[in-house]
């Protein structure tokens, strides 16, 4: 378990807070050779009938949990892909994570065999119970899929802590109702917030001094953000609330908005 700490940055404090940052900072080894120090990041989101998950987040449960298939950067024959569940104890987060091949996922979802499909290696020696959990939920919940969350991310790791971890995520992007083949999908995604990004912060052995003035000096604030109900809220087709729903935190607003995520 770790501590995760999120804020909502405008695009145009990215250079002066990616500056003001680096000399504590070394690239977090999946960015190193890419373009940028960053990759992509893709998750299905599933969710129930009801968007219980959904529900649980706008109302602020402590104890709470999102189920996701996350795979990363564009397909290829060997792309894994992972059964996640992300855990969420107030600020406090962990993940049960199972790898396997793409080409294997439809097949494990409609047997429900993990041996032949689980990869335990690589350090993953708990694979198989974690992707037993994933399919406990997956199958008692009736979970559907819910949205497809691409987005950009540079990430990078303390020089003195390598428990903190900080990414830069960007270009925020979504599809709904998305089937197990547009995991990969590029060129029919909403941009849910353009002009903004999300800073995520997560560590184990405390808030160093440092980043503490620099979250002061760019006066940003902790917020309970969510790239799930992001997208959900600006999404015309799926917000359970109305389907022909406008999200209030738009361009002009979105720096404002507090507690809605």
């Amino acid at each position: 378990m770790r501590l995760e700490y999120k804020f909502l940055v405008s695009n145009n404090d990215l250079p002066k807070l990616r500056m003001k940052m680096m000399p504590y900072l070394s690239v977090d080894p999946f960015a190193k050779d890419k373009e940028g120090n960053q990759y992509t990041v893709r998750s299905i989101y599933y969710d129930t009938s009801s968007f219980d998950y959904y529900h649980e987040k706008m109302d602020g449960i402590k104890i709470r949990k999102k189920l996701r298939i996350r795979s990363y950067n564009k397909t290829n024959a060997s792309n894994i892909v992972f059964l996640e569940i992300k855990n969420k104890y107030d600020n406090f987060i962990g993940k049960n994570r199972s790898p396997l091949e793409y080409e294997d996922l439809v097949n494990l979802l409609e047997t429900k065999q993990l041996q032949p499909y689980i990869m335990t290696n690589n350090g993953y020696a708990n694979s198989i119970e974690d992707a037993e959990k994933f399919l406990h939920h997956f199958y008692k919940n009736d979970l559907k899929p819910t949205v497809l969350i691409v987005y950009d991310r540079e990430a990078y790791f303390s020089k003195f802590d390598p428990s903190l971890r900080i990414t830069f995520d960007k270009n925020i992007r979504y599809l709904e109702n998305p089937s197990l083949d547009l995991l990969y999908e590029d060129g029919n995604l909403e941009y849910a917030i353009p002009n903004h990004f999300v800073l995520e912060i997560k560590f184990a052995n405390g808030y160093p001094k440092w980043l503490q003035n620099i979250v002061m000096e760019f006066n940003l604030t902790r917020r309970s953000v969510s790239k799930y109900t992001i997208c959900i809220d600006s999404s015309k087709i799926i917000n359970p609330f109305k389907r022909t729903f406008t999200s209030t935190f738009n361009d002009e607003d979105i720096a404002l908005q507090e507690g809605v995520f």
